[in-house]
């Protein structure tokens, strides 16, 4: 190799391209856009402990208020089961694509009154999911500028998983640059703050989903663990018990064997 070689310029051929702070701007305006005027709230900057927030703002009427804090997932598909929560009536939180989850309970409804059974025994439930698992027309930023404005074109096989099982993924959640961190902080959406307190980390890497669940945001949320992540912010936003868990989710060719039940 020449030795002059390694020591001169290459230049590159001018591109129409923004800077990363830009993107990452425009992406969380976007974000924000999603949200109704009506939806949105503000809090006092001196205000640290924000889990009352949903209670005190008036956006919620009473059935709402208890559909947002029963804990119990069983009882929430009890109640979908049987018809008296609709579907719908569940997805009354701000997030990303909203649309696209009443769509998918309208869906689920339609299904119960037309089959008279539910579709999979998540019928009709929200659950979120950490910003990592791909949707088919949505953005999977993973904490990279570099990933915005890539859209997927495909559900990864969890979400397809969860769709067959009659679920309604509705949001996804805030996740460390490559998830590599043992708190959720990146350059395009930020830091996720703890609801407690929101001068304390939410841990990582699965953050995101912690401090959704400890505002009683979802019932249930899928964060994964690369080394002990889901030790780290449990006992931070104190949203699942201070322990491993181990879980297998089948492939689409093993398919999960559930009979549903006949609703009069």
């Amino acid at each position: 190799m020449d030795p002059k070689s390694s020591t001169e310029q290459i230049t590159l051929p001018a591109q129409a391209t923004e800077d990363w702070k830009t993107r990452a701007e425009k992406k969380r305006e976007n974000r924000f856009g999603s949200i109704p005027l009506d939806w949105r709230i503000s809090i006092p900057e001196d205000r640290f402990h924000v889990l009352e927030v949903p209670y005190e703002c008036g956006l919620l009427d009473p059935l709402e208020v208890e559909i947002t804090d029963t804990l119990d997932v069983q009882h929430i598909l009890k109640k979908l089961e049987s018809g008296t929560w609709s579907s719908v009536q569940t997805n009354c939180l701000t997030e990303i694509f909203v649309q696209r989850a009443l769509a998918r309970a309208e869906e689920m409804d339609r299904y119960l009154k037309e089959q008279g059974k539910p579709k999979g025994p998540l019928h009709g439930l929200p659950i979120s999911l950490k910003d990592q698992f791909t949707m088919k027309g949505l953005e999977t930023i993973n904490g990279y500028v570099a990933n915005i404005g890539e859209f997927a074109t495909e559900d990864c096989v969890l979400v397809e998983i969860l769709y067959e099982l009659g679920a309604v993924p509705f949001t996804r959640t805030n996740v460390p640059q490559t998830l590599m961190w043992g708190e959720t902080y990146n350059n395009v959406f930020g830091r996720t703050l703890n609801p407690y307190d929101l001068r304390l980390t939410s841990g990582g890497s699965s953050g995101g989903e912690g401090a959704l669940i400890a505002m009683h945001g979802s019932p249930l949320g899928v964060g994964t663990d690369i080394g002990d992540r889901y030790v780290f912010h449990p006992p931070c936003v104190d949203s699942m018990d201070f322990a491993h868990r181990i879980v297998v989710f089948p492939t689409m060719e093993r398919r999960i064997q559930w009979k549903a039940k006949k609703v009069s």
